[in-house]
């Protein structure tokens, strides 16, 4: 009757309301709170070169800072049992869908089976240019069976629809009428009228395909990237011309930091289009395939 993929959804290691002024009952997990100890040295390299911009050579404290860390982190790796108020923290994984699309070259057009790789010349033994991946479907069917269908509609060639003989009905409007009758034979011989299932299919995502729709995920990617920190940028400004009390500097530094945060939003809302835009009936380039990947490698991300 119908079929999709299974799309994004919310992931909680434990769900409650909580109060930062509140104590709680907690317990870590020692081994997790140890592999943050084992990697803090590419960590910190991480968010200093590429969320900061600079460069770890540069920071003249580093290794007060990740002394004072890697303390707190055995502190609380040695006292795993935990009785006190929660900080809340609001994680997110930034453009996760844009930056799977580009880690794995995912498109529309890239989706192969076995034919098209069969007639590919780079399609030889050795090559890296065929990556497979997994993704969940969906599919809602009947639960009558095939003779139950055949004699459903071999009962209603003999009947009308509408004052309208079967026969003489357009194939769409046969088919209409046969699932109508199907269902409602469902509903009193089986209780239910529908089926769901998922499994687990894997696709071939081509490595070799032109890389157009890649290409322009990036584009816009990086270029929300240069926005938001134009709009830093001019915060910062605004701030410091408000402690010295100059309006005019505050309202230009104002003004440009709202116009580069519209832009930023802006190329937001169209680089999650480009993973939205994929499962619109009618699409130029619509698949299923990759819109179920692409939620799926999310979803195992946030679960690792």
């Amino acid at each position: 009757e119908g079929e999709t993929y299974i799309g994004g959804h919310v992931e909680a290691l434990e769900s409650g309301v909580y109060r930062s002024d509140i104590s709680y009952d907690f317990s870590v997990v020692p081994a997790r709170v140890q592999r943050l100890i084992d990697c803090i040295d590419r960590d910190l390299a991480f968010a200093i070169e590429v969320e900061g911009g600079g460069s770890v050579g540069d920071v003249t404290n580093y290794d007060a800072v990740r002394s004072t860390i890697v303390t707190a982190l055995e502190r609380l790796r040695d006292n795993p049992v935990r009785h006190e108020r929660p900080y809340i923290y609001h994680l997110d994984v930034g453009a996760m869908y844009p930056n799977i699309i580009l880690t794995n070259r995912l498109q529309p057009s890239s989706i192969k089976n076995d034919a098209d790789c069969a007639g590919c010349p780079y399609n030889t033994a050795g090559s890296d240019c065929k990556r497979r991946m997994d993704w969940v479907w969906r599919g809602d069917y009947t639960p009558a069976s095939r003779s139950e269908y055949e004699h459903t509609r071999d009962q209603l060639a003999t009947e009308s629809v509408d004052g309208m003989p079967f026969a003489r009905l357009s194939e769409k409007e046969q088919a209409a009428a046969v699932a109508k009758r199907l269902k409602d034979y469902a509903r009193k011989a089986y209780r239910k009228t529908k089926v769901t299932t998922e499994e687990v299919r894997t696709d071939v995502v081509c490595m070799k395909e032109n890389s157009f729709y890649v290409d322009t995920v990036r584009t816009f990617r990086d270029r929300r990237y240069e926005f938001k920190q134009a709009t830093k940028k001019w915060k910062k400004e605004r701030i410091r011309a408000e402690k010295a009390g100059d309006h005019a500097a505050r309202k230009r530094a104002g003004d440009q930091e709202l116009v580069y945060d519209s832009l930023q939003v802006a190329h937001k809302c169209i680089l999650n289009s480009f993973y939205g835009y994929v499962m619109r009936k009618g699409a130029r380039w619509r698949s299923m395939e990759m819109a179920g990947i692409v939620t799926k490698n999310g979803a195992d991300l946030i679960r690792q």
